[in-house]
Formats: C-alpha cells, sequence, structure tokens
C-alpha cells in the first residue's frame, strides 16, 4: 500500500503497486471530509491509516482491507489537548505515536491495528504523553520506536518496549558511527577516524530534559526520566593526504587572514565577498551559506516501517545505554555521594606528617635552561631570517620547605648561528603574549615585548612540533611568572585571532598589585635621572577622585617651568590626510620674574583666557611637591600640602591622557591615585588556551560561550590547557574539531570563436583568483597552515553562492566586477564559479559543545546580580533568526533548550546588555531594539527599527552601560547619543572615523573591525589585528576622545563584557 499527500494537502492513494511493478500503475484521490486538509500521514504495516490535519486534528481511515484498500470513511480524532497541534504522526502494528506542535510525545492508547473495520479500535480511547523532546518519530511493525531529539537532533531507540507495555521505559541514544556516501558534497568526511565519538554523550543539550509529565484521561506514562546525551567531537581527524604543491607561493586561508588578502575584498567592488565582516579573509565561506555542508549529522529524520528490532537482550552495542554506570567516561565524579564517601575515608585515615619537615628533591635548585635552533627575523615586518640559537633559561630559588619562600626568574637569549654574538636577551616579565603566526608550510612564532626595541620578536621553526614544543614552554614559564597557571577569573577579557587561537586576560593580578588600603588603585613612577621635558602617560584619565602627585627640584636660574595635564589631539581630516589640533586641559605655568603661575587649557589649538591670581608658591632652586585632586566640576591644586587655587573644567578631565613638564627642574617622582584600575594596554599578558574558535564571548558571573569557524557552540568548562600545553599542564579538557573552507574563483571571458574561455584581456582579473580579482589563487598552490589540519574534501564546485549559480556552478555578467547572476543573458560576456575545499583541524581545550545548532553570534548578561542568577542568553542562528536560550545559569551554564523570536529580516549581530537592552544588525545594515524584555518575559514583544547612520549600513553592534556602539562596513565607529531612559534607544548616530592613531597601529589596517562594550569602557579590534582601548568616556562626552593602543596580535575579536 503507498499512500500520498500532494502539495495541495490532497490524499492520493498508488494502485498497482507489487514486488514486481514496485512503481504502480496510477495515482488515485481519496477524498477527505470538507475543511480538512492534510498535512502528513502514515500507513501501518496492517493497513490502519493515520493522517494529521493542518488545523492540528487527525483522522483515521476505517474499512481498509485486502479487498478494499482505500478504506470506507474518515473517522476525526481531537488533539491531546486545546491549544496542541498535532504535526507527525507514526502508525504500529498496535500502537500510534504523535508529535505536537511543541515537540512533545503522545502515545494513543487501545488501538488494535488489525481491527481496521472497528472504528473504536482504529482510533483508540485517549492520549498518554511521554517525556522527552522529538522532532520526528517513526514505529517499526512490531511496535518499537524510533526518533529524532528536537533539541540535539540525535537518533533515539525507544528502550523497553513490549506487547506488555507498549510505551516502553525510556529513550536511549543511537551510538552507531556513521558512514557518508562517496557521492555526497561531503565525500571524504566517511573517514572511520572522523566520524563523531558518541562515547561521551553528555556535552551536548538532550532532547531528554527533565520537565512535569502530564496525562490525558488519567493514565499515566510509564517512562521514567533519564538523561540522554550528546557528542564530543573526535579527536582524530584520520590520515592525512595533502598534495604537496610544487608552486612556492602557497597560500591558506588562516595564512590569508589580516594579510594583504584581508584588504582587497571591498563591499563595493564585489558583492560576493562576505559583506559582514565575519572573515578579514574573501576566501572564508559566508554565514548565510554554512551549515548546508557541515560534516557533523545532524538528523532530521528517521523511518522504522522496514525494521524490526528484537527487544530481548542482548541488544547490539548501537543500543547501549550511553547514561548507565558501564561507562566509565559518563560516571559523575563530582556528584554529592561520591564526595561525601571520600571525605569520610580520608577522615578515617589520619595524616602522616613524619615526612614533612624534610626538603623535596629537587626544589632547593629548580632551575634549567632549554636550547634549540630557530630563524629569526631581523628589522621589522620586511626583515630578512637568519639562523640562530635560542636558550630558555629559568631560574628558581630557595624552597616550599622551612622556610617557605621561593623566588623564580626567566630570560630568553636568542643568539648567531655560532653563538659567539647576542642577538636578543629578553626578561620573560617582559613578555606580554607568545602567538603563533605561521605561514603555510612555516611554522613561525610572534613574541610580544612592548618595551624592548625590538616590540615584536619572530621566530621560524623547523617543524609544528618543534614549535609547539616552545610555545608550551614560553606558556608554562610566563603563566608561572605572572601567576596565571590554574583558572582565570570570572572577570577575564576574552580574545580570538585570525588563526583561531584562543586568549584571555586575567585583571585580577593587576588589580591586586595596584590596589591600597584607601581603595584607591596606584601607580608610582621613579623619575630620578629624566630630563625636561619628559612626558608620563595617564592611562586611566582623570576622572573624579583621582589624585596626581608630582614631586621635583626646580633649578636655580629657572625663568618659567610648564606643567600640563594634555589631552589628545584633535584630528581633522584634510582630503587625504589629517590636520592635528593640540588640546591641554590644564597648564600651569610658574614665571617667576612676573611672580605668578598662569592657569589655562588650549582647545584644538587655541588658548583660551588665562588665570593668574593667588602669586607664586613655587621658589628656584627648591624642591616643590605639587598635588592635583580632580573633582566633578574643578581641579584642586596643592603646592606643597597648602591649598593654591582651584581651576573650573574646560575639557572634560577624563580625556587627560599625559602629565607633561618642560622648563629647568629635575623631577622625582609621580604618583598616580584613581578610583579606576589603571591599564596600560601594552602591560596586558595574554594567556593562551586550547581550542579552536572564531568568537568567544563571556558575562560578569564567569559563563563562557565561544563559536567556531564552522559556527558550532561551545561552553567553556573552567579548566585550562589543551592544545599544544599537552596534559600534563591542562585541566578539564575535551576534544575540539573545527573546520575551514578554500575559496578560489575559475573565471572565464567569451570569445565569438570559441565561445567562454580561459583566455581573458590583458586588463581582466586572474583567471584563477580570490573574490576580488586582484590576488591569484590556485588550486594547485594550496597548503594547509599546519600538522594539525587535515583534508576533509576533494575540490568541489560550490553551487551555494550569493546571487545564484546554474546548473554547472556559473555565475555570469556583463564584466568584471559586476554584479554576478544565475541566468546567462544576451548581454553577459564573462562568468565565474567559485570552488570550495574543506579543511578541519582536531585539538583539545577546555570547552563542551552545545548541540548541532549552528549559532553566528551570542551575547549573554545576567538578569540578577547575585553569582547563580538566571542568564539572558540571545542569539543568531546560521539563517539570522534571532533565539533565546533557556535555563543558563553558572550552575547550568549550557542552558536546556533554544526558543526562537521572530524577526522581519535575517540578523548579522545582537548584543544585550543590561537584559532588558537588546540590540541587533539586520541582513540590509538597519539596527533594531527589542522592547517588552522583563524577568518572566526574557524574549520581550516585539522589535523596533532605528536608522543606520548616514552613508553607512551596520554590520556589528554591542551595548552595555559605557553606550550603544556599532562598527559599519566601510570600517567606522558609531556611537549612539542622547541615550536616556525616556530614549534608551537615543536620537542620532555619532561617527567616529580611523585616525592616524588607529592607522598606524598596524600594517594594513583602514579601520574598525569588531567592538566589544563594557560597563565604562569601550574596548575595539582594528582590521590590522590590534586591540584598542577608548579614552575619555564620560557623561559629557560618551564617545571618548581618543585610543590606548595595545599589541599588534592578529586579534578579531575581543569581549569585555565580564570586566567591570
Amino acid at each position: 500500500m503507498v499512500w500520498g499527500v500532494t502539495s495541495h494537502n490532497r490524499v492520493m492513494i498508488r494502485s498497482g503497486v507489487c514486488t514486481s511493478f514496485p512503481e504502480g500503475s496510477r495515482w488515485t484521490a481519496i477524498p477527505t471530509p470538507e475543511g480538512c486538509e492534510v498535512l502528513q500521514l502514515n500507513v501501518g504495516p496492517t493497513g490502519l491509516v493515520w493522517a494529521a490535519l493542518l488545523d492540528g486534528r487527525a483522522l483515521v481511515r476505517v474499512g481498509v482491507s485486502r479487498e478494499c484498500l482505500q478504506g470506507t470513511s474518515w473517522v476525526d480524532v481531537k488533539p491531546p489537548s486545546d491549544g496542541l497541534k498535532i504535526i507527525q504522526l507514526s502508525v504500529g502494528t498496535n500502537a500510534v505515536w504523535a508529535i505536537t506542535q511543541d515537540k512533545h510525545v503522545w502515545f494513543r492508547k487501545e488501538v488494535n491495528g488489525m481491527a481496521t473495520m472497528c472504528e473504536s479500535l482504529c482510533t483508540g480511547s485517549g492520549w498518554v504523553e511521554m517525556f522527552g523532546r522529538m522532532a520526528q518519530i517513526s514505529v517499526a511493525a512490531n511496535n518499537q520506536i524510533f526518533a529524532v531529539g528536537a533539541d540535539d537532533r540525535l537518533a533515539y531507540y525507544r528502550f523497553g518496549v513490549t506487547e506488555e507495555d507498549r510505551t516502553g521505559k525510556k529513550w536511549r541514544a543511537l551510538k552507531a558511527p556513521m558512514q557518508v556516501s562517496r557521492a555526497s558534497s561531503s565525500a571524504s568526511f566517511g573517514s572511520d577516524r572522523l566520524h563523531r565519538s558518541f562515547n561521551n554523550l553528555q556535552s551536548r543539550p538532550s532532547s531528554m530534559i527533565e520537565q512535569h509529565v502530564t496525562s490525558i484521561n488519567g493514565e499515566h506514562s510509564h517512562s521514567a526520566p533519564t538523561a540522554a546525551a550528546a557528542s564530543l567531537p573526535a579527536g582524530d581527524l584520520g590520515a592525512r593526504y595533502e598534495t604537496q604543491p610544487r608552486h612556492p607561493r602557497a597560500w591558506s586561508p588562516v595564512h590569508s587572514a589580516g594579510s594583504v588578502v584581508a584588504t582587497e575584498a571591498r563591499p563595493d567592488t564585489d558583492g560576493s565577498v562576505w559583506s559582514v565582516g565575519e572573515s578579514s579573509s574573501c576566501i572564508f565561506a559566508e554565514d548565510e551559506e554554512l551549515g548546508w555542508a557541515e560534516f557533523e549529522a545532524s538528523w532530521s529524520w528517521i523511518e522504522a516501517g522496514a525494521c524490526t528490532v528484537d527487544p530481548s537482550p542482548p541488544l547490539p552495542n548501537w543500543f547501549g545505554d550511553s547514561s548507565g554506570c558501564g561507562s566509565s567516561s559518563s560516571l559523575d565524579v563530582d556528584a554529592p555521594w561520591r564526595q561525601s564517601i571520600l571525605r569520610e575515608l580520608r577522615r578515617r585515615t589520619p595524616p602522616d606528617d613524619q615526612f614533612a619537615h624534610y626538603e623535596r628533591p629537587g626544589e632547593a635548585a629548580a632551575s634549567w635552561v632549554h636550547k634549540g635552533e630557530a630563524r629569526v627575523q631581523r628589522g621589522g615586518d620586511a626583515g630578512s631570517w637568519i639562523d640562530c640559537l635560542l636558550e630558555l633559561e629559568w631560574v628558581q630559588e630557595g624552597s616550599l620547605g622551612n622556610t617557605g619562600s621561593i623566588m623564580c626568574t626567566g630570560s630568553l637569549t636568542i643568539l648567531n648561528a655560532d653563538g659567539a654574538s647576542t642577538l636578543h636577551i629578553v626578561s620573560l616579565n617582559d613578555i606580554t603574549c607568545v602567538q603563533m603566526c605561521s605561514d603555510p608550510g612555516t611554522p613561525r612564532l610572534a613574541i610580544h615585548v612592548p618595551r624592548y626595541h625590538t616590540p615584536v620578536i619572530r621566530l621560524a621553526f623547523n617543524s609544528d612540533a618543534l614549535l609547539e614544543e616552545w610555545q608550551a614552554h614560553f606558556s608554562t614559564t610566563c603563566g608561572k611568572l605572572r601567576g596565571t597557571t590554574e583558572k582565570s577569573s570570572d572577570e577575564s577579557v576574552w580574545a580570538a585571532t585570525t588563526y583561531g587561537d584562543i586568549f584571555v586576560w586575567d585583571p585580577t593580578r593587576m588589580e591586586a598589585n595596584q590596589l591600597r588600603e584607601d581603595e584607591c588603585y596606584v601607580q608610582k613612577f621613579d623619575l630620578t635621572g629624566k630630563e625636561s621635558p619628559f612626558k608620563v602617560a595617564l592611562h586611566v584619565g582623570c576622572c573624579p577622585g583621582t589624585v596626581i602627585t608630582f614631586t621635583g627640584c626646580i633649578g636655580d636660574e629657572a625663568e618659567r617651568i610648564g606643567i600640563n595635564l594634555e589631552a589628545p589631539p584633535t584630528y581633522k581630516p584634510k582630503h587625504k590626510t589629517f590636520t592635528e589640533l593640540e588640546n591641554t586641559c590644564l597648564h600651569l605655568n610658574p614665571r617667576f620674574k612676573d611672580e605668578c603661575v598662569v592657569r589655562n587649557s588650549m582647545i584644538e589649538g587655541e588658548w583660551m583666557s588665562e588665570e593668574t591670581e593667588g602669586g607664586n608658591p613655587f621658589v628656584r632652586g627648591q624642591e616643590f611637591n605639587l598635588r592635583i585632586e580632580t573633582s566633578e566640576d574643578a581641579f584642586l591644586i596643592f603646592v606643597n600640602e597648602d591649598k593654591f587655587c582651584l581651576y573650573r573644567h574646560r575639557l572634560p578631565p577624563e580625556s587627560a591622557c599625559f602629565l607633561s613638564f618642560w622648563g629647568k627642574l629635575k623631577p622625582f617622582k609621580v604618583v598616580i591615585k584613581s578610583p579606576r584600575i589603571i591599564l596600560d594596554m601594552l602591560n596586558l599578558y595574554w594567556r593562551q588556551l586550547g581550542g579552536h574558535l572564531r568568537r568567544v564571548e563571556s558575562c560578569k558571573v564567569g559563563v563562557t560561550w565561544g563559536i567556531g569557524y564552522d559556527h558550532t557552540p561551545w561552553v567553556y568548562t573552567g579548566g585550562w590547557g589543551g592544545g599544544f600545553l599537552g596534559t600534563l599542564d591542562s585541566h578539564n579538557v575535551h576534544p575540539m574539531t573545527d573546520s575551514q573552507d578554500f575559496r578560489v574563483y575559475e573565471n572565464q571571458r567569451w570569445n565569438p570563436v570559441t565561445g567562454y574561455t580561459s583566455a581573458g584581456l590583458p586588463t581582466d582579473r586572474y583567471m584563477w583568483s580570490d573574490a576580488t580579482g586582484k590576488l591569484k589563487r590556485t588550486r594547485d598552490q594550496v597548503k594547509l597552515l599546519s600538522s594539525r589540519w587535515q583534508w576533509v574534501s576533494d575540490w568541489m564546485v560550490d553551487f551555494h553562492v550569493p546571487g545564484g549559480a546554474d546548473k554547472e556552478g556559473w555565475q555570469y555578467a556583463v564584466d568584471f566586477p559586476a554584479s554576478f547572476h544565475a541566468n546567462k543573458q544576451f548581454t553577459d560576456y564573462v562568468r565565474r564559479r567559485r570552488w570550495y575545499r574543506r579543511c578541519a583541524i582536531a585539538t583539545t581545550g577546555p570547552w563542551q559543545e552545545l548541540g548541532h545548532t549552528k549559532l553566528l553570534e551570542v551575547t549573554l548578561e545576567p538578569v540578577e546580580d547575585y553569582e547563580d542568577t538566571v542568564i539572558s542568553v540571545w542569539a543568531i542562528a546560521s539563517g539570522g533568526a534571532a533565539m533565546v536560550r533557556v535555563g543558563v545559569s553558572k550552575c547550568n551554564p549550557m542552558g536546556h533548550v533554544w526558543e526562537h523570536v521572530n524577526t522581519d529580516q535575517p540578523l548579522n549581530s545582537i548584543s544585550c546588555s543590561p537584559y532588558t537592552q537588546v540590540w541587533a544588525i539586520g541582513k540590509k545594515g538597519c539596527a533594531y531594539v527589542r522592547i517588552g524584555i522583563t524577568k518572566e518575559k526574557l524574549e520581550g514583544e516585539k522589535w523596533v527599527a532605528v536608522e543606520p547612520p548616514n552613508g553607512g549600513q551596520l554590520k556589528q553592534v554591542s551595548v552595555n552601560k559605557a553606550g550603544i556602539w556599532a562598527v559599519d562596513l566601510h570600517g567606522r565607529l558609531h556611537v549612539r547619543k542622547e541615550v536616556s531612559e525616556k530614549f534608551p534607544e537615543g536620537t542620532h548616530w555619532q561617527t567616529i572615523l580611523p585616525d592616524p592613531t588607529i592607522l598606524n597601529s598596524a600594517p594594513n589596517t583602514r579601520g574598525f573591525k569588531h567592538v566589544s562594550v563594557g560597563e565604562n569602557q569601550v574596548w575595539i579590534v582594528t582590521d590590522g589585528g590590534t586591540i584598542a582601548r577608548r579614552e575619555g568616556i564620560c557623561k559629557t562626552n560618551p564617545a571618548g576622545v581618543s585610543w590606548d593602543i595595545g599589541i599588534p596580535g592578529f586579534f578579531q575579536y575581543v569581549s569585555i563584557k565580564a570586566f567591570s
């Protein structure tokens, strides 16, 4: 029997189907009651037919028999309850199962499929709700049930189904390995060692969430709540089959990120370049295209009609209970009962301290030197590479024995190849970051020493193993010196690089070094021996409550001296350059001939009116003590502990960035006390964690999520290490995989003789190129970045391109560059098609995978101020849909389930903080704000559109107490002005152009790439890979005035929402 439903919701039956003629002879329409439109139907092995209607009801066909295959009449069956709609049915011999629109599973009791002529036995007597959430269900001929999870998209089997108990006991996830056909677009994914391991199923949110089980007609389900789970990625990617190219100019998607390739793709020259800025390389896949050829199987359909499983044990290994005690990987080692037993055992065994006074072996002289060979770059980015010798020395003095004192130091020495002369010698205390900066086939490390005469020391190694060995040594030794060997604090700042590396900066160490008894952060500068003029950087500005103390001695022959609080210059665009105008918040100018001290301010290069009252308390030839206290409206100036004057603010005091002095004086000391932490972006120590991610987002309570390049979400486990650090210096790490695509374009031009060929005009783009056509990219030039990457597919034509493609993958246009379309027109003289090849990386890190739902972006914000509060989590799915994660907290960082939120158009970016303020950016560059958000309704009520800035389309937004900031497609930064309680969406945008400070921060920098807003700070990432912090943000000037530039470290993403 073959039944079907047409696109017009009509029911059809195929006549004449048999084993010798399986296609049958013709279709016959089966009339349905008036007003009944069939959505789906299912036929059982006995001929029992059930159909689900569009309005949520069900129909049962009565009278089906061998003599009358079409049956005689329909019987209406109501859904389980009012408000529920049946969306899918499956029929067995004596069982009918259904799924409603809320993904709940229902069993129809007292159904007898053998009695198709009896109306009451065909329709049953009532619905019983089963535990679990399923997207699709199928019943086998012997009433065994299979299903697909609604949340984790795993295949499930219903355990314990018998003739006596047709509802079964619980759901079990199938653990069968997957083999993918070689004919599919993911052909190379079928490697035995590349399939997803199902041994650790607790890593993914399950469809088996505890819920209130209800019943209809007084009958309860017999199923017991059982936590099923999901999978972790396999750590082994299988054997490589890379073909080494002969062409020396090899390239890779990771290599191109942040290089000249990233500067070529412009949204106004090629529509296929990823316009949202999700990647700095034009050869990455667009977000809206990802998800169609992913290796990870997200099951959407299962059919068990031809499957007969004997439910009597033993079942095959596929049906093993992953939640049972037989799996050592699923044991809960932190269970309360287990911890209680361990505590009792420790209490029964008294500690033996008879050897405590002995010194531990090796601690008295735990010093070592690690040597090796490498190549070092000389003369900056364009310098030559020479052979060198490396010596990493670690010195540990003292012991942890009786004295309890220990001191560690370390240094890196780089010698010439003959060892005769020293090229560099660097203290490990001065290293702020060690990053991979490899080229394809050339393993390289970048060692950032900002205060050294060579700020970035680049080393090249002969192999990836050697690079990771030195990388592990640097990470371990620098981490010990900085006190960052274990879990970072909940206030940490997270960042990700274009290589997928994950870095974290923990501010608690810096806070502990600066915090004093009076609850102020203190920074001291010893200026003994410094010559005038001189400048001292004020990395915190002069916010109210700041006290600056300056001591020195005035020369005997001094006529006048100057002490200034300088503000950053104002840059005004002038043609293709900038005009620089100076600003000074406070100018103190003691003039000894005139016996006065001039106070003044300079605004955009012009001096304001002078103030000279009060005489001159400074004396030539004597020491002085100058103290400047900042209040809300003025500077209070004290000289030699006596109050001298009050100077009203003419510029925001937060804009002060330097304390400078000139004239004949000798400086002694400068002490800065501030109510805010004093941040010097060049002094931040960036610690690397294992894993491979594109984005990392955190919140104030320490819950941290990440998104891979394949858009898989990951949740931070609270561990450390992984990756190149191995297992000794790691804790709570798990296997991880991620994937990227190489993309090249094949270009052709038409001529009247031969048609479309690869022979173009002299002015044409390369016939094999990147998306812009400016860079030559051929398939045989491709080389993987490192040995951790493996090929998982061959070169294939990409049919999922913006604008569409014909059956051979070609796109047509009038000329290069132009708007490409799928159908050839009479005036089209050029065409192109895109090829792609996928590679994957296997690594480890302190991350757990969060299901199969692909995400573009995520944002987290606690609802309350206490630690275990509910966390509002908003995300954007790969198709641009907005979603809210339910049940996220610090105790349950993975949450329970996604809930979709309707949007008028697909979204690119989303941000929330506080939880009632949610902003998003649409695909067309317009901003949206969500209104109606409450604690009881975190998803809100509706979206309200906010116009984009004039002449710009927004691509990313970040909101917090420091304001509403956004980045547009042209790399400009925008801040929302006049935001208040009455108008939380503000009134207009203020544009911040990249000034020379940003443009000179790193090579190939053209503008801003990403912005992250905290409670009182704003950090950005430039398209050149530099992180910078906005200075001078205050109530009167929420846009700030200048930038504090950090290291140029290939960064592409930063999150400061946890840093307060």
